[in-house]
């Protein structure tokens, strides 16, 4: 079968031909039906077929058309990344406060929930932490600054006092900032609560994530001077994967801070 047009584009006629795809998906139909089904006119559905026939993915039988293997999975494909253009589309502004190359994925915002903090209290999201903290199993955090004091307190009971398994990767400034500040705290919390500190120059953002007995949660923020512009969270396994292997990045340029004395 020759092509029905010179420049027919594979992507292009699928969101074009969506509807059509999408009738087939729901069960085999023949012309007349696609004709009342999509409300359109007989040589708009004759174009429509005659299109997704040459790409293979519709066939007929006995004057029936119906999806080939390969046209459930353009249709499913193409509903895929319609939902991933509209959770960048969504997020768009959140993006916005992160420098253009920060690691991104649309792991991380297809089904997030996303806040904006009040100027007047930029680290009210960071009184959610302490809540997972309580009932984490493992966390591992990116962090440019110290925010608020419970936080590390809670850190330190958790880990000392308790079982949690916790790893923290630091900017430069914000490590030498709690080792001059805190460095029994700091020496107790590596030793004793066996914390592993790792320490870089810079970071794109501050991630945290939550492994918990009923599955995971990862929280990203979005960072501007010093003040939190911009939150994420995300409990799917698809965030979990790709908030890990960022983690594992970083932490692999990482040096490791030895506790002070």
């Amino acid at each position: 079968m020759s092509s029905p047009s010179p420049t027919l584009d594979v992507l292009e006629t699928v969101a074009r031909r969506e509807p059509l795809l999408s009738s087939l998906a729901e069960q085999p139909r023949d012309k007349r039906d696609l004709v009342d089904h999509l409300d359109c006119s007989r040589s708009t559905i004759d174009r429509a077929v005659r299109e997704l026939e040459w790409l293979e993915f519709v066939d007929r039988t006995d004057g029936t058309y119906r999806l080939t293997a390969a046209g459930r999975l353009a249709l499913a494909e193409h509903r895929r990344s319609a939902a991933v253009f509209e959770s960048i589309e969504t997020r768009s502004h959140l993006l916005g406060h992160m420098p253009p190359d920060a690691p991104m994925s649309a792991a991380m915002l297809e089904g997030s929930e996303a806040t904006e903090p009040p100027s007047h209290a930029p680290n009210e999201p960071l009184q959610e932490l302490t809540c997972y903290l309580d009932r984490a199993d493992r966390v591992r955090a990116i962090a440019g600054a110290e925010r608020i004091p419970q936080l590390r307190r809670r850190l330190y009971d958790r880990t000392v006092n308790g079982d949690l398994d916790a790893e923290l990767l630091m900017t430069d400034d914000l490590a030498e900032f709690i080792v001059a500040e805190y460095p029994e705290q700091v020496h107790d919390l590596a030793v004793a609560g066996a914390v592993d500190f790792y320490v870089v120059d810079s970071l794109p953002y501050e991630l945290t994530i939550f492994e918990l007995p009923t599955g995971s949660q990862v929280f990203l923020f979005a960072i501007q001077e010093t003040d939190i512009k911009a939150v994420l969270t995300n409990d799917s396994q698809a965030a979990l994967e790709w908030a890990t292997g960022v983690y594992r990045r970083f932490r692999t340029s990482a040096k490791k801070l030895s506790p002070p004395e």
